[in-house]
C-alpha cells in the first residue's frame, strides 16, 4: 500500500465515525511495515474522557497490540493536524 492509500483508509474511517455518532470526523490509523497495525476515532463525548482524540486512541491500540509504550518505526497518518496533546504523544 502507498501512503494515500493508508491516508485514505483514515479519511473513510472518520467519515463512519461521523455516522454511526459515536464522534467527530477524526481518525488515525498507525502503520508499522507497511501494514495497518492500529486505528483509533474520536470517542471523546460518547467515552466521556476528554483524552479520548483519534491520534490517542489510535496510539493506544498500537502500544496494546504490540505489548509496548515504543512505537519506534511507525508511522502515524491522521485526518487533522494533531492538537498540542496528540503531537506530544506522537
Amino acid at each position: 500500500m502507498q501512503r494515500d492509500d493508508f491516508m485514505q483508509k483514515a479519511i473513510d474511517l472518520a467519515k463512519k465515525n461521523v455516522l454511526s455518532n459515536n464522534g467527530g470526523p477524526f481518525a488515525a490509523i498507525i502503520v508499522k511495515d507497511h501494514t495497518i497495525l492500529a486505528s483509533g476515532c474520536n470517542v471523546v463525548t460518547t467515552a466521556n474522557d476528554p483524552t479520548a482524540h483519534a491520534e490517542i486512541t489510535c496510539i493506544r491500540n498500537a502500544c496494546q497490540e504490540l505489548q509496548t509504550f515504543d512505537l519506534s518505526g511507525c508511522d502515524l497518518y491522521a485526518t487533522c493536524e494533531p492538537c498540542p496533546m496528540c503531537l506530544g504523544a506522537s
